[in-house]
């Protein structure tokens, strides 16, 4: 190669005698090993560079591999362990269906008598330690009046269909000692019922019976019996008594007497699900919400009583379904008359006067924390769906209607 680039020195005078070149001259051998030596080198480092390069980047590539493969191995094991325990779930079904299906006879005789303990009147209502009730015409007021405190009684209404929740809310009165309430019989049965336990039961002369068993919200029976429930409250305001009506699927935690305003005529627990609302305002007007009568206090006032008259032939005459509305309809007609009304009302708070709006949809708060002085277990519809919330919270005195250690003086 370095032969025919660089040649040899040329002589400077001609040879005498020319002699033929030969192939195979030292120089040009010299030069020829010189040149393959250098092109060896040269290639070698250049050839070296790129094999260099490409062995790393495969032995990047290779350790990808492996990565996504350790990957895909441990994605493997996780669906391996969920199936296999899927399996042994399903195994544990397939054993408690068979056990099921084994004592099929034993769990349906169980759950009727738990249904039956939660509908049916229980027998063992405890005594009390209250004192014995005088001798009485059951259909007259004497008994309220006797019982009366400060001119003020505790007015329960109960049929036979509610008269679990009566001794549910007896059983709560007997704890916090309070003595001055009467049950008012709206049927025959539950008159005999509380007779027979010796409870302080009477009947308004004025009041039509609703025999109905189980007269539940929404139905005619139902509004019927909530529309008459203004005849005995009208008697007893009219005979000089302040009433505090409350309905027995109510559940006592403090004495509410501690929060009446008595700078009202009338004071309504809330009926929807807002915490506080204004006096004096027409809720039928704004539409913002709607009074309870399910629990409220009524002063012994001319003006009261004539409200009262005014919604029970609203009520009566009307389409309209029951007491509550009949009274929303009254207080609009007096706030829409030329001339005001000469009554006041307004609202006990929402938190402390919970409705079941409020208590069980957690709108005041929850725990210990919250202590309410009532909670009201409206908003849930049917009496064996009542019961089981009053009881998951704790509202419900199972020992108490039991007769299993409550009287006037136990905790229930």
């Amino acid at each position: 190669f370095l032969y025919f680039i660089v040649p040899p020195p040329t002589p400077l005078s001609p040879p005498a005698v020319m002699k033929p070149k030969r192939w195979a001259s030292p120089d040009k051998i010299m030069y020829l090993v010189i040149g393959l030596a250098v092109g060896f080198m040269v290639g070698h480092a250049v050839g070296g560079g790129l094999v260099g390069g490409g062995r790393k980047a495969l032995v990047a590539r290779l350790a990808e591999m492996d990565e996504k493969e350790g990957r895909i191995e441990e994605l493997r094991e996780k669906v391996a362990g969920g199936m296999r325990e899927r399996g042994r779930l399903r195994e544990k079904e397939k054993i408690l269906e068979e056990f099921l299906e084994k004592h099929k006879e034993h769990v349906a005789v169980h759950e009727a008598a738990s249904d039956s303990h939660d509908i049916q009147a229980d027998d063992a209502l405890p005594d009390s330690t209250e004192a014995p009730l005088p001798e009485y015409n059951v259909n007259s007021l004497e008994l309220p009046h006797h019982r009366a405190h400060n001119k003020t009684i505790i007015l329960i209404p109960s049929n036979n269909g509610y008269i679990q929740f009566a001794f549910n809310i007896i059983c709560s009165l007997r704890k916090l000692r309070i003595t001055n309430y009467v049950l008012l019989a709206m049927d025959t049965d539950v008159l005999h019922a509380f007779q027979q336990r010796s409870l302080p039961v009477y009947t308004d002369p004025d009041l039509p019976y609703v025999t109905s068993k189980s007269a539940a919200w929404a139905e005619s029976n139902f509004h019927k019996l909530v529309c008459t429930k203004l005849v005995p409250v009208i008697n007893l305001l009219k005979s000089g008594l302040h009433v505090l009506l409350t309905d027995a699927d109510i559940t006592w935690r403090r004495n509410p007497m501690e929060f009446v305003r008595w700078d009202l005529s009338l004071t309504f627990s809330i009926g929807s699900c807002h915490k506080s609302l204004p006096d004096n305002v027409d809720l039928t007007k704004e539409k913002i919400a709607k009074l309870n009568t399910g629990f409220y206090f009524a002063q012994a006032k001319p003006e009261v009583i004539a409200l009262f008259k005014k919604a029970y032939q609203i009520c009566k005459k009307g389409s309209l379904t029951g007491d509550q509305p009949a009274i929303n309809q009254a207080l609009h007609q007096d706030m829409m008359s030329s001339q005001k009304p000469t009554y006041t009302y307004g609202f006990f708070n929402g938190c402390l006067f919970a409705n079941g709006c409020v208590y069980f949809k957690h709108l005041c708060g929850e725990g210990p924390e919250y202590d309410p002085v009532i909670v009201h277990a409206n908003y849930i519809v049917g009496r064996k769906s009542k019961i089981k919330s009053l009881r998951k919270h704790g509202l419900w005195s199972t020992k108490c209607i039991e007769g299993e250690g409550a009287s006037g003086s136990s905790s229930g």
